[in-house]
């Protein structure tokens, strides 16, 4: 399929891109490599086999994506990154790659936001897709600046007391102390990406800083926002 990928807006054949990786869905299959997708704004339950994917990107642009996506697996898909059982109400992490970290992240965001899929609808970026459009393109030679701030939450299975690992949540917009962000939930954690320049009341702490490092609190992941939502009509 020949058109324009969005990335770097050159004519290029399509690849069938994802707007979250394959890994990320891994641990939610079960023998048959299937799971079960709930739709965020009906709550519909249907069975899939693999993540969304559209004709969005060409096969560079793709690679591009994949040099962000493995170091993100790499520090957070580490098991022993998280105690067996989250028992404290935060959880500490060092030496997080900054850069990487949140240039993934907002590249989740912004995927979600030039797809067409329905399930997705709900990402509008407006002026800033094209800021972060900026941030993630491969010829970019600035660094990923402290704008659009990012918040992590540890996800606590009540049922383990461990990391709620087998759970993936396409962004979801919510509001936070009166300013719009989205949550996406992956590998046993969520973040709430904040689609502003400025930094929310929140704490500090718990927020993705340049030194590598975050306090994430834990979270019952039923009891998290707009995952509490799918679970409580």
């Amino acid at each position: 399929m020949n058109s324009e990928c969005r990335l770097c807006v050159q004519q290029r054949k399509l690849c069938r891109s994802h707007i979250i990786p394959e890994w990320a869905y891994r641990p939610v299959y079960d023998q048959d490599s299937r799971a079960i997708a709930i739709n965020s704004e009906d709550r519909r339950q249907r069975k899939v086999q693999q993540g969304l994917r559209e004709y969005l990107f060409c096969f560079d642009c793709e690679q591009f994506f994949k040099r962000i996506e493995e170091p993100f697996l790499r520090f957070w898909g580490v098991r022993s990154r998280f105690p067996e059982t989250l028992s404290q109400p935060f959880v500490s992490i060092r030496g997080i790659d900054y850069e990487n970290t949140k240039k993934f992240l907002l590249s989740v965001l912004w995927r979600a936001h030039v797809a067409t899929n329905a399930v997705l609808s709900a990402v509008t970026l407006g002026p800033h897709a094209d800021r972060i459009r900026s941030i993630l393109r491969p010829d970019a030679d600035e660094e990923v600046d402290d704008g659009y701030p990012i918040y992590g939450y540890a996800l606590r299975d009540p049922d383990t007391g461990g990391l709620a690992r087998r759970l993936v949540l396409t962004p979801a917009k919510t509001r936070t102390e009166g300013q719009w962000n989205y949550m996406v939930a992956f590998l046993g954690c969520a973040w709430k990406i904040f689609v502003s320049r400025s930094v929310p009341p929140l704490p500090g702490s718990c927020m993705l800083k340049r030194d590598g490092t975050i306090a994430l609190p834990v979270v019952n992941y039923k009891e998290l926002g707009a995952i509490r939502r799918l679970f409580n009509p």
